[in-house]
């Protein structure tokens, strides 16, 4: 007697490959590229560590004091002359300026000076005139104002308009304050002379 024969086995198909998300793909890309372009961005936005950074700027008017870290400015009076001295041998013809101001240190005295005295008028800037007797880099004390006069030469037909008044105890403003002063110079009378306020102890 013969035994029966065994049933055959199931024959079990190979997997098929998995079929590739297109979908899928193209958003990992996306993702990719969005990723990239915001890290560029940033890159642009952030600073090297030698840039410049800006200067704290306190803005005010004639007769008004305004104050930064270590100074304190107030513009007393400002005068426009044909002719300007400075009380002793100096004088000098042209289309002038003259701005008389208070000047102190706030915090500390030490090295402490009127080194920025700067006038923008336009696209322009102007610095006060190193000759004659004049406040221009007045040494500044802490908590007592001194007083003081600077002088402008301007162009001749530029006493019109707005100006701005700059001011600063150290050559470098790069994250320190400055003070700005803006003058409306249609207000600003135009004499045959004035003499510079000598240097002193304001009153």
């Amino acid at each position: 007697m013969t035994a029966p024969p065994l049933p055959a086995s199931p024959v079990i198909p190979p997997p098929s490959p998995p079929t590739r998300n297109r979908w899928g793909t193209a958003g990992v890309w996306a993702l990719s590229i969005v990723l990239v372009v915001a890290a560029w961005g940033l890159t642009q936005v952030q600073k090297p560590d030698d840039a410049p950074y800006d200067s704290f700027v306190s803005t005010t008017t004639v007769g008004e004091r305004a104050t930064t870290r270590n100074l304190a400015v107030t513009v007393t009076r400002v005068r426009a002359a044909r002719s300007v001295s400075d009380g002793d041998r100096w004088h000098a013809d042209g289309t002038w300026l003259v701005v008389d101001l208070d000047a102190a240190a706030v915090v500390d005295q030490f090295g402490a000076a009127l080194y920025v005295a700067d006038l923008h008028l336009g696209d322009r800037t102007y610095s006060a005139t190193e000759r004659g007797k004049s406040a221009r880099g007045m040494i500044l004390v802490t908590g007592v104002p001194r007083h003081g006069s600077l002088a402008f030469e301007l162009p001749e037909g530029t006493l019109k308009g707005t100006a701005t008044l700059e001011f600063a105890a150290d050559y470098s403003t790069a994250a320190d304050g400055v003070i700005q002063v803006t003058v409306d110079l249609d207000q600003v009378p135009l004499q045959n002379e004035v003499e510079l306020d000598p240097t002193g102890w304001a009153r």
